[in-house]
């Protein structure tokens, strides 16, 4: 599917610029629509209930305080949304206007934010978030929530990132359905790409005979690509650290990759490729699941 719009997530966090200079780089490059996403949390739901040890009065002013937080932690991302698109041209349309070329609306809303990135997220071509900044709560991250409820591909940005990407795009490939999925997600960026590589590791459960496969792939979209096969894992899985500098060697600005999950996704957990990967890359991930 080609992007048309894309939904970044902006906390106000120390992350968030590069985050959204990365999204609108992506935008410029295809002169589409960003909404920029910044969720409140309710003050209310934060407090704990009225009872032993919690009176009216000491609730009213952690409520307070924490509406306090939320203002201010909004009033910065809005801040930088509107000094970044001023920076970069981009022009500033609400929310339910058409958008036509270049564009960008800012969406403030309160509640979970798990809940609207779900529901808005479906709704967008593309989603682009911040690298997880706590491993402990990975499973709990946002960014997690918008690759296992979206149905969509997900950027994924570390607080560091060149002003470019994608000029040399790495495909980690086993292929897996979570690998398709990424991959269709990427193809909007191979056109614009000097280079695509593909990385593969020979085992038992990933042969090498699936690379020939992809290489016909991208060929009928005109792309040629070369292919590195870096391990014989023989009966074992590939695991992050090998896959992150193979990587880095073969010199990516960009890694497209499958996710994968452990268990039921009420008890969420992250396929330890899949957690090393967020947490350790330091060039952006596109991820399908």
């Amino acid at each position: 599917m080609t992007i048309r719009t894309i939904l970044v997530s902006l906390d106000g966090s120390e992350s968030s610029p590069a985050t959204l200079n990365t999204a609108f780089g992506i935008a410029k490059r295809f002169g589409i629509h960003v909404d920029v996403l910044h969720v409140r949390p309710d003050s209310l739901a934060g407090v704990p209930a009225i009872g032993e040890g919690m009176s009216g009065s000491m609730a009213d002013r952690i409520s307070v305080k924490t509406e306090r937080q939320a203002v201010e932690r909004a009033q910065r991302a809005h801040v930088l949304f509107d000094e970044t698109c001023q920076a970069l041209g981009v022009s500033v349309v609400s929310e339910d206007t058409e958008p036509d070329g270049l564009s960008a609306s800012w969406i403030e809303r309160v509640g979970r934010k798990h809940m609207v990135m779900k529901r808005l997220g479906r709704v967008h071509d593309l989603i682009v978030l911040g690298q997880p900044s706590n491993p402990k709560a990975m499973t709990e991250s946002l960014t997690v929530n918008a690759l296992f409820e979206t149905g969509r591909p997900v950027l994924v940005v570390p607080p560091k990132v060149a002003d470019r990407i994608g000029r040399r795009i790495a495909v980690a490939w086993n292929g897996s359905a979570e690998c398709a999925r990424a991959l269709g997600g990427a193809t909007n960026f191979f056109t614009g790409a000097d280079t695509v590589v593909i990385l593969t590791a020979h085992g038992d459960e990933t042969p090498v005979s699936v690379v020939p496969e992809l290489e016909t792939y991208l060929t009928h979209h005109g792309i040629k690509a070369e292919t590195r096969i870096f391990a014989n894992l023989g009966r074992r899985h590939l695991d992050g650290p090998t896959l992150l500098a193979e990587c880095a060697e073969s010199g990516a600005d960009m890694l497209v990759l499958g996710g994968t999950q452990i268990g039921p996704l009420k008890d969420l957990m992250l396929g330890g490729n899949t957690r090393h990967v967020l947490e350790a890359a330091k060039i952006p991930l596109l991820i399908g699941h």
